[in-house]
């Protein structure tokens, strides 16, 4: 594959292609991220329509995808970890590249784009992730990123037969807040 490809904000019309993009993410092996299968990976097209349709219309989530010759090679996605009023500042980031995509600057360069559209939303205050303790080479990106280790959740997952440890790591922005 070629370093050519496009980020762009994912729409409705995306729902099938992420599902399929997903369940091939979700089988490969060390693929990194909390699914064990595909099988794990339950959502329906309508219920991913919604959804992307509701990251759309929401000042502070964002989805996007990285398209090589139209088909979709990597995906982040961003919104606050809770309903609550005080949990709206803090957006959770969750990130994937396939295999034949990887180590070619997609991903950090969809990271960069989040943090670029964090810094830019006066309500983001805080971007946060997890990641597996076993994925040194994501763990680097993130804090050539800006990104600080801030914990760790030990045994928090369990894949392929092993415990895994999850790394919780962050970025404060030094701003003041307005709510909408």
């Amino acid at each position: 594959m070629s370093a050519h490809y496009v980020i762009r904000p994912a729409t409705p019309n995306d729902a099938e292609q992420i599902i399929a993009y997903m369940k091939v993410i979700a089988d490969e092996p060390h693929n990194g991220i909390a699914y064990n299968s595909a099988d794990e990976f339950t959502i329906i097209v309508e219920q991913e329509r919604d959804l992307l349709q509701d990251y759309l219309n929401t000042h502070n989530k964002l989805f996007l995808v990285a398209e090589h010759n139209g088909n979709i090679v990597g995906t982040v996605n961003c919104a606050p970890n809770g309903s609550r009023i005080g949990f709206q500042h803090a957006v959770s980031l969750g990130i994937t590249v396939k295999k034949e995509a990887r180590n070619q600057g997609i991903g950090t360069a969809m990271m960069q784009v989040v943090i670029d559209w964090c810094e830019k939303h006066l309500s983001v205050k805080r971007l946060e992730l997890t990641v597996f303790h076993n994925n040194p080479r994501a763990i680097r990106v993130y804090e050539k990123l800006g990104f600080v280790r801030e914990g760790v959740k030990r045994s928090a997952f369990f894949k392929h037969g092993e415990f895994l440890d999850m790394v919780i790591m962050g970025i404060v922005f030094d701003k003041t807040i307005m709510t909408d």
